[in-house]
């Protein structure tokens, strides 16, 4: 699926220089998800961050609001809960929310993808962040299986600009290695998607499955397998 932005996003044009969108969200290359400017004593600070922090404030405004209206399920037939005694809880849960509730994620021939898009996360102090992932992820799932967790294996990291020259400073228009680093990148790496009956703290609870019954970790029916 293709993210709901353009790359060339206002702040993105010179001389402002954002790199938001190459980035975050720049659908032709693997998606980085540098989510977090980390700024160090001693090392330059570039006009293009300042950019790059509010053009990732409205990012983040604008998947939530576009997440609320794809979760909204009040009188559509669409939306039913795998255990009819109990509430569909809302999009919010602790681990990892798809954009899209049935377009984000598919279930084919007891086969679960987990499809491009965007996803919230919560990270290891528990403060959510959007991520992009940017390829088809698989997994097998049995008939048979019950009361086991379908998961986003996740790492973070520290990035800085001798790591991703594309960090450098940038204030002439180019990248110019002569000046100073500036702030370094926190960032995620969806790895892959595993069912297992007991999460890591490096794993995002997406789906369960219960009684024969996939289901967001919310309660939302998927699909009976």
């Amino acid at each position: 699926m293709k993210p709901p932005f353009s790359k060339n996003t206002p702040l993105s044009q010179f001389p402002y220089n954002s790199r938001t969108g190459d980035n975050e969200f720049d659908t032709y290359v693997p998606s980085k998800n540098y989510i977090l400017h980390g700024f160090k004593p001693g090392n330059a600070l570039q006009a293009s961050e300042l950019n790059e922090i509010q053009e990732n404030f409205y990012k983040n405004l604008t998947l939530h609001n576009i997440l609320l209206k794809n979760w909204i399920f009040i009188g559509s037939s669409l939306f039913q809960p795998a255990i009819p005694t109990e509430p569909i809880r809302g999009p919010s849960w602790f681990g990892a929310v798809p954009l899209h509730p049935f377009q984000s994620v598919s279930y084919i021939n007891g086969v679960v993808s987990i499809k491009p898009d965007w996803y919230l996360v919560d990270d290891f102090s528990g403060i959510k962040f959007w991520i992009y992932n940017n390829t088809v992820k698989n997994i097998p799932i049995s008939s048979v299986s019950n009361n086991l967790t379908i998961v986003l294996d996740i790492t973070s990291g520290y990035v800085n600009g001798n790591q991703d020259t594309n960090l450098k400073d940038n204030s002439n228009g180019y990248l110019n290695s002569s000046l100073s680093l500036g702030a370094d990148r926190y960032k995620f790496d969806i790895n892959g998607v595993k069912i297992t009956s007991n999460p890591l703290s490096n794993q995002r609870e997406i789906l369960k499955i219960t009684n024969g019954k996939l289901s967001y970790i919310n309660n939302l029916l998927f699909a009976t397998i």
